[in-house]
């Protein structure tokens, strides 16, 4: 009996500690290497009401609002720590969205998981959809991840975690001098 609970428990920390590892656990050995041998989806093959943002269209982005510092925020929809950051950001964005861009960038694998997220807790941030070329250009590992790019779009910190509104203040302080 004594096993069996210490083997639950071990099975209970690896769960929450993988939990937003950008992994889920559900696939099997043959269907996540069949996923990685076929091609990506274009971004006009998925029909959505939220916008694509891959590479280019992030090198696009950071070209016109060149002179304004970018925060990219990578997350899913059913990430809990995700959840747990989008109030801060939103509220980054009431203090310092006339100086600093936010973005959030959805790396859920179906559209129709995002649009139903967003129609239940509507997020007061641009919200984009990204691909699994996004997350392997700026090395997402895990999530939440946040990308912070200053005025001249050149990438000055990626780093997973949460941060609090007055962290994130702070960097945003820091971006603006």
């Amino acid at each position: 009996m004594n096993k069996m609970v210490r083997v639950f428990a071990l099975m209970i920390f690896v769960l929450a500690v993988t939990a937003c590892s950008g992994e889920s656990g559900s696939e099997t050995g043959a269907s996540a290497s069949k996923e990685a041998a076929e091609p990506e989806l274009a971004a006009e093959a998925v029909p959505s009401s939220f916008p694509f943002m891959g590479t280019v269209e992030l090198d696009r982005y950071l070209d016109d609002n060149a002179g304004k510092p970018t925060i990219l925020f990578f997350w899913t929809t059913w990430c809990p720590s995700c959840k747990q950051e989008i109030p801060e950001l939103e509220k980054l964005r009431e203090t310092h969205g006339d100086k600093v861009n936010i973005i959030a960038l959805s790396l859920d694998d179906k559209v129709e998981a995002l649009e139903k997220y967003i129609s239940q807790h509507p997020i007061d941030l641009p919200v984009y959809l990204g691909d699994q070329a996004m997350a392997r250009k700026f090395q997402v590992e895990a999530i939440p991840t946040l990308v912070i790019f200053d005025a001249a779009g050149k990438k000055i910190f990626g780093q997973a975690g949460i941060y609090p509104h007055s962290m994130l203040g702070a960097m945003a302080d820091n971006l603006t001098k």
